[in-house]
Order: C-alpha cells, then structure tokens, then sequence
C-alpha cells in the first residue's frame, strides 16, 4: 500500500480525536484558540497529504464526495478556529467532525451503500511510451 495513504490514515485518525478534544475543551472550560487553529491546520496537512496520496497512487479510485466533506469541514474548522464564543466553537468543530466521519465513510467498507461507486475519481490509465522513431 502507498505510504502517504497510510499516513493519511493514521493521521487523519489522530486529527478526528484532536477535534473531539476541541469540542470537549471548549464545552467544558471554553474556546482556547491557539488549539483551535493548531487543530485546522493539522486537518489542512492531512488534506494537503490526502491530495498528494491520490496524485501519486494512479491505481486506487476514490469518491469526489470524500474531498468534498472534507473541504466542508476544513471550512467549518477555519470559521471556528479564531473564535471565543463558545456555542459557535461547539457548533462549527462538531460539525465539521461529522462531515470527516462521513469523508472517511465514503471509501471504507462499513460506510454506507448509497455512497460505493458514486461520483467516483477514475484513476488514469498508465501512458505506454511510443516507439522511437527511425
């Protein structure tokens, strides 16, 4: 398997329990927003690391709604990241956390079914070079 798809993995795992302890830090004693935008722009690594995984890996088909959660989420993350109120941070990181469970959902085999084969990202066949001219 391609290493930056296990990267991208593994570490968007790592990012899913960063967010859920956003959530619980700003529910339980408010908004701290230097972990808040440190959270964002690890989720923007791990898109960044996602991107490069599928241009490298030509043989693997992905769904395009998997980067679309995704750039949703990202977006909700950056709109909450700066912000000190808290019912805005709650709001914006939990539901910027069920947009990535649903990326996740997209490609992995207990996701759901209405979600296998639509909109997929066709890889490109490899390009056989030419025979040299004589």
């Amino acid at each position: 398997m391609n290493p930056l798809f296990v990267a991208h993995k593994h570490y968007g795992t790592l990012v899913l329990a960063l967010i859920a302890a956003v959530i619980l830090v700003a529910f339980l004693k408010g908004p701290n927003t230097k972990f808040q935008r440190i959270v964002a722009v690890l989720v923007d690594i791990n898109l960044v690391v996602g991107l490069f995984a599928v241009l490298q890996d030509g043989a693997r088909n992905i769904s395009w709604l998997h980067p679309i959660f995704a750039l949703g989420a990202v977006g909700l993350l950056h709109a909450g990241a700066k912000s000190e109120d808290r019912a805005k941070v709650v709001r914006c990181f939990t539901i910027a956390l069920g947009l990535l469970v649903l990326a996740w959902s997209v490609n992995a085999p207990w996701g759901p079914d209405f979600f296998k084969g639509k909109l997929l990202i066709k890889s490109a066949p490899a390009v056989a070079s030419a025979p040299a001219a004589k």
